[in-house]
């Protein structure tokens, strides 16, 4: 038996000899008596004079062996309610005269060491009440659909009845004799004074049942989940039904659009900040045994908020510093971004806001898999078994899976760092201070979200929301997480059987639930409040976002994790040197000195710069050099992909067959020719995109590029067989 945090039924599960029996609360949550109108209306029909024996009643036992004489046959046992217990416990043997004799001493003992309630409460547990329905709280629920405490007078007086001919007369069996023994109840209950006139006509006319009704089915993937653990038990949880009822009829109208488009599985969990607890449980859809809240399923992009706050952390970045976003090729392991696009470099915040894949892996590489593996274990994830090397970068790209649960708790964790003190919390705190914490959160306010909720940040009553979406290779998981300062939900969209669908994405298919489900929670309009004792303020150059070194020109005092205080100076920015009309670059060696002018020029790397270009059209490019001069510390062209020259491996096509090795290069001048030479062997010439496949035979190899300036770039590489 599973119910919400008010009581109320969720589920429950048919015992393992058949019956429907519920168990009773733990001692802290049972009730001290039964409903008032089911127990006058049980001692009105078994025992009126309960409260007044010492658990047999002699006039009672007189009465009733006078009838069994008179009639020849047993008519009345003369039994009292703590006899009745007592015989239940004795598992209702064949009725003799020893029995009864035994019977009556156990009640004796019974009323000794119990109290009148903790009796009544015993009876009602245990008694039969027809069929398969053993115990009040079940017979309740069977044949009314609801809790013991809202019965009627005329249901109470029912299940007072069925106890003492269980096989006979129950509900769809013999409904006209039971229906005559109700109302003589009834009547006897307004004789007594425990109804008034109008509540005896009314019920008088309330139908009986006709059969034994469905139990309650709201959370049937927890009610599994604590029959695998604690079978039989009364298991009382942090649900809200209210919720969780209407969360399963927002869940329905997702599902049924999700269907048409071959989606045909949701989940989603709601979490109490402060106490870690789910308030909202939707394990899958009803006709789904998976369990999709505990059930491992690829990660996708959802765990970049966390690589976000472990370089915060540990110094290695800071929020707004400039990261890669270029081709790459890392041991034919070659990522690409979700639009297919490159935007050369970009602020690291908003790299993770847009959830761009080429810098994450950039970033994961350059932290690496292991310090992060590490890290996702002390988090509190249990799915990642395998080594780092297992993983390796595809580890921030769903190389690994997460269940629901713990993703909704690792996030949970961080948002409780911010709002409650750790000393008055029992829960695992979270390995991330709380600055990277607040600034992470701050970076996922900005993700966009589903078309239809555009716009929200010019409405003042809309919920401010850190959120992260993931989508798994071939598409196959769609998640959507999102975080307040109360609330944690996070929803999974898919296919249990892990068919991937076209369309199926974070975005578009988790992210619309979650939203509809945030609507259902209350909101104060509060937001995280920044963590002043894990900041420090650094000036900040406001091209790169790194601290700003002497030849930043525009700089900004801002707050920073104080973990970035180590982090280094912007390497953007350089002093250059150019001739008296700025149209070339010089050297002392070439130029005067007095006549050249000195500029400070915000520099990419020549890959960084072709794509980061395109995106930003006041991007300034750096002249050339003046005909005659040179630089060493100048660099004009840069190999994209592959990183690693020292271990390449030849591709094989779907025949077995190797083939061959694309090489990327980049240039500033983003209209020059580049000419392309294999040791001694003229390969070809690329203009603008310079991409060249070479098929070099296994071992070292030279390769040589040279632009129409003279400028040359070499490299080793070594073909591994």
């Amino acid at each position: 038996m599973v119910v919400a945090k008010d009581g109320r039924l969720l589920g429950a599960r048919i015992a393992k000899d058949g019956q429907w029996r519920f168990p009773q609360p733990t001692t802290e949550e049972r009730h001290p008596r039964l409903p008032d109108n089911y127990q006058k209306a049980l001692l009105a029909y078994e025992d009126q004079w309960f409260f007044y024996h010492p658990g047999i009643n002699p006039v009672s036992i007189c009465r009733a062996a006078w009838w069994d004489i008179t009639e020849g046959r047993i008519v009345s046992g003369g039994s009292t309610l703590t006899m009745q217990v007592a015989r239940m416990y004795r598992a209702n043997p064949h009725r003799t005269v020893w029995g009864k004799f035994v019977e009556a001493l156990m009640a004796v003992k019974l009323e000794i060491c119990k109290s009148k309630d903790e009796i009544l409460v015993m009876y009602a547990a245990n008694a039969p009440f027809g069929g398969n329905v053993v115990g009040l709280q079940a017979a309740s629920w069977r044949y009314f659909q609801r809790d013991v405490d809202e019965l009627s007078w005329a249901e109470a007086a029912t299940l007072a009845i069925l106890p003492n001919a269980p096989s006979q007369l129950y509900p769809g069996r013999n409904a006209q004799a039971l229906c005559e023994k109700r109302n003589k109840l009834l009547q006897k209950l307004f004789d007594k004074g425990c109804i008034d006139q109008a509540t005896l006509q009314l019920s008088l006319q309330e139908p009986l049942p006709d059969r034994p009704q469905p139990l309650p089915d709201l959370a049937p993937h927890l009610v599994e989940r604590y029959q695998s653990t604690q079978r039989g038990e009364y298991c009382k949880t942090s649900i809200s039904y209210d919720l969780q009822e209407r969360g399963i009829a927002v869940a329905k109208g997702h599902q049924q659009r999700l269907t048409e488009q071959g989606i045909n599985n949701l989940a989603a969990l709601i979490l109490d900040v402060k106490s870690g607890e789910p308030l909202l449980y939707i394990g899958n859809t009803p006709d789904d045994y998976v369990d999709i809240i505990t059930s491992p399923r690829s990660s996708g992009s959802i765990l970049k908020p966390f690589l976000y706050a472990a370089m915060l952390d540990d110094g290695e970045m800071m929020p707004k510093q400039l990261v890669a976003d270029i081709p790459m090729n890392i041991s034919g392991y070659s990522p690409k971004n979700f639009d297919l696009d490159y935007r050369g470099a970009l602020p690291a915040d908003e790299a993770l806001y847009r959830s761009l894949n080429v810098p994450a892996v950039e970033m994961l590489q350059d932290y690496t898999p292991a310090r992060f593996l590490e890290k996702l274990h002390r988090i509190g994830f249990t799915t990642f078994t395998k080594s780092s090397e297992h993983y390796g970068l595809s580890l921030i790209l769903g190389g690994g899976e997460v269940c629901l649960d713990e993703l909704g708790q690792a996030y949970a964790d961080m948002a409780r760092s911010l709002t409650v003190p750790e000393a008055d919390s029992d829960k695992k705190a979270t390995p991330f201070s709380r600055a990277a914490c607040w600034f992470t959160f701050e970076a996922l306010q900005k993700v966009n979200r589903p078309e239809e909720r555009t716009g929200w940040q010019y409405y003042a009553s809309s919920r401010r929301i850190a959120w992260k979406t993931g989508t798994s290779f071939g598409q196959r998981d769609a998640w959507a997480v999102g975080i307040t300062p109360k609330y944690v939900v996070a929803v999974w969209a898919g296919n249990s059987n892990g068919e991937g669908r076209p369309g199926l994405t974070g975005t578009a298919s988790a992210a619309p639930l979650l939203f509809d489900l945030f609507d259902l929670l209350p909101s104060d309009g509060k937001w995280f409040e920044r963590p002043e004792d894990g900041i420090t303020y650094e000036n900040i150059c406001m091209e790169s976002g790194y601290k700003a070194s002497p030849n930043c020109p525009h700089t900004i005092h801002q707050a920073v994790p104080a973990s970035c205080a180590k982090a280094p100076v912007c390497p953007c920015h350089q002093i250059v040197h150019l001739s008296s009309d700025r149209l070339y670059q010089v050297t002392s060696a070439c130029y005067p000195v007095e006549q050249m002018v000195h500029d400070s020029c915000f520099v990419l790397p020549p890959g960084a710069e072709w794509y980061y270009r395109r995106h930003h059209p006041e991007y300034r490019v750096l002249p050339p050099f003046l005909p005659g001069c040179t630089s060493d510390s100048y660099t004009v062209m840069e190999i994209l992909y592959p990183k690693d020259f020292r271990h390449l491996y030849l591709p094989r096509d779907l025949n077995g067959e190797t083939s061959a090795i694309v090489i990327a290069a980049a240039h500033r001048n983003m209209n020059t020719t580049i000419y392309w030479h294999l040791d001694d062997n003229y390969l070809g010439s690329t203009t603008s995109i310079h991409q060249m496949a070479v098929s070099p035979s296994p071992g070292q190899h030279r390769l040589t590029i040279v632009d129409s300036q003279g400028n040359r770039l070499e490299r080793i590489l070594t073909i591994v067989n």
